[in-house]
């Protein structure tokens, strides 16, 4: 299960294996698909058996579907073509070349039940050449909280097949205008399950998960000037012991969870600092006349990408943890800004300005590469990666107010999150 530990949030699930039924991955299935080349799975997700709870099953294996679907991991077959495959004629057959007939490589059966108000679900997942029974797990949750157990099921089917989890578990943080004020919310990374976080009635910007999913660091303007405050999982708010100034901003966690880098003007222009939370000590890492702002640590905590107007104009820079070797890595633009560390630290994405618009670039640090993910459809701002690095979250006004919108890393399979008021500043959760 994800790390995230929100109480509002999180069911009391269970996943446990079946006795002994649950046989270790078999070879030829080990790391398909992680290797360059190498095609989806094509897996099928039978209607789920099961005496009740139909309309839950329902949308436990809808939500399962899409899961896959979005991970880019698996090629889920058509369910319309599942009516090709005969019933089973006794207990617990599978038809295994009935399911290869349809392109079924893989095969899902889910039973779901209602016990006394609450899910229980039966996952077991087949290797149809094979033959072979790959795990059978148990889950049980709530009944409101459906999509969360479907969520966990997709979560064990890409770590079965890759190694990892996937993303089905993670959230995405924002902030959306609500009445005066902007406050902070939290959903699903599909956009599902939206819940407000504060209700402080001032405005809150750019929220950032702490490495360990505990908290959020954000800005806020809840004091007598904006300073960088954290949200607590459960629900409380503490004021960072950064510096005292007009405006510090644009905070960001070192990979240990024990500092937070952020911008201050405490000396008058804004400079990057670092605070260690356990010290309470402040250290400026940047001496320049220029603008800095924007800090974002790298993955392993030796480098800070920051944006400085040293140059004349808005730029990325990056600059080792104690703000030495600074070196300027955007050259495409006179504008870019926000720049967001992918999960392996091997590219940096980042905003830059053409024709008026903001689109979004990705640059891959060791060949100096660069790709153009938008092209000009309304502004597209504040991006941030996925945990495993193949999909980047991001807002735009191209419906014409600013939603959460997310994307494949090349680009590709742009998906709109939200709908209402204004929603920017979006976080993805490891």
């Amino acid at each position: 299960m994800s790390k995230r530990v929100w109480p509002f949030a999180v069911a009391l699930l269970c996943a446990t294996s079946l006795g002994s039924q649950e046989p270790d991955r078999p070879a030829q299935l080990e790391g398909e698909v992680t290797r360059v080349g190498i095609a989806q799975i094509k897996i099928a997700l039978a209607e789920p058996g099961g005496p009740s709870a139909s309309l839950e099953a329902a949308e436990l294996v809808q939500t399962v579907r899409d899961d896959l679907e979005f991970s880019g991991f698996f090629d889920v077959v058509d369910p319309s073509l599942y009516r090709l495959v005969p019933a089973a004629e006794r207990p617990g057959e599978v038809r295994h070349d009935d399911w290869l007939s349809i392109g079924a490589d893989a095969l899902t059966l889910l039973r779901v039940e209602l016990r006394d108000g609450r899910l229980a679900v039966e996952a077991r997942l087949y290797d149809n050449p094979s033959r072979t029974l790959l795990f059978a797990r148990r889950y049980g949750g709530e009944r409101e909280l459906v999509r969360r157990v479907a969520h966990q099921i997709s979560s064990d089917l890409t770590l079965h097949y890759t190694g990892r989890p996937g993303v089905s578990l993670t959230r995405i943080a924002f902030v959306s205008k609500h009445g005066e004020g902007k406050e902070l919310y939290l959903m699903d990374y599909d956009g599902q399950r939206v819940r407000r976080l504060t209700t402080t009635g001032t405005i809150n910007l750019s929220p950032v998960w702490s490495p360990d999913g505990n908290r959020l660091a954000f800005v806020s303007w809840r004091g007598k000037q904006p300073g960088v405050y954290i949200y607590e999982s459960d629900g409380s708010l503490t004021a960072a012991p950064v510096i005292e100034a007009e405006l510090n901003s644009a905070p960001d966690w070192s990979p240990d969870g024990d500092r937070i880098v952020y911008s201050s003007d405490a000396d008058g222009d804004p400079e990057i600092y670092v605070l260690d939370l356990a010290s309470r000590r402040n250290t400026r890492l940047t001496r320049n006349p220029a603008i800095e702002t924007a800090p974002a640590v790298s993955p392993n905590g030796r480098e800070i990408a920051f944006v400085s107007d040293r140059s004349g104009g808005p730029q990325i820079y990056i600059m080792s943890a104690e703000g030495l070797n600074v070196r300027r890595v955007s050259r495409d633009s006179s504008y870019s800004e926000s720049p967001a560390w992918s999960p392996r630290g091997d590219r940096l994405a980042y905003v830059s300005r053409y024709d008026g618009r903001f689109d979004i670039m990705v640059l891959d640090l060791a060949t100096g590469g660069l790709s153009r993910l938008t092209h000009g459809e309304g502004n597209s701002e504040n991006p941030s990666w996925s945990p495993d690095g193949r999909h980047l979250v991001f807002s735009s006004n191209r419906s014409g107010r600013y939603d959460i919108y997310s994307m494949r890393d090349n680009g590709t399979d742009v998906r709109r999150l939200t709908r209402g008021t204004d929603s920017l500043t979006p976080d993805w959760s490891d």
